[in-house]
């Protein structure tokens, strides 16, 4: 063997640090992504629950409204609120556990003149619009509307 051949030998010989700098910048590079995704796919799933919970609170609202029928259901141009937690559990008051606020609105296309309280006229169409907003950040997260005649609809 010969000067050369070992000069050579000698240069296959390992990682240099060069190599494992680049090395572990690739590794951390891909770590980094990695945990984006993981922060990212966290963050959907808890905005899709959130999503999940205000529909089906304002689906549980709407049957409600339906099932109290035209007659009964009560005039409220302003709307009346309640208030759930994150789960979609009742609370009797807005409090620091509140997450979502379901305002409901009636309004009667007509009205009795002089009745009090207000009653529809036999020939109103009534509109109910529900809206759930998220209480914390103060954000529409769905609204539903319908309509209520006195034969249904």
């Amino acid at each position: 063997m010969g000067r050369s051949e070992l000069r050579l030998q000698k240069r296959r010989r390992g990682f240099t640090i060069i190599n494992a700098l680049v090395a572990s910048l690739i590794v951390a590079t891909c770590l980094g992504g990695m945990v984006s995704m993981f922060y990212f796919s966290i963050n959907m799933t808890r905005q899709s629950d959130e999503v999940s919970v205000a529909y089906s609170l304002a689906r549980q609202a709407m049957e409600q409204v339906k099932e109290t029928g035209f007659a009964n259901t009560a005039e409220s141009v302003s709307p009346s609120y309640t208030y759930f937690d994150n789960n979609g559990n009742l609370q009797s008051q807005k409090s620091a556990s509140t997450h979502f606020q379901l305002g409901i609105t009636v309004v009667s296309s007509s009205t009795v003149n002089g009745s009090n309280p207000v009653q529809p006229s036999p020939a109103a169409l009534r509109t109910v619009t529900i809206t759930v907003t998220n209480v914390s950040n103060n954000q529409q997260i769905c609204q539903m509307n319908t309509y209520l005649a006195r034969a249904g609809i």
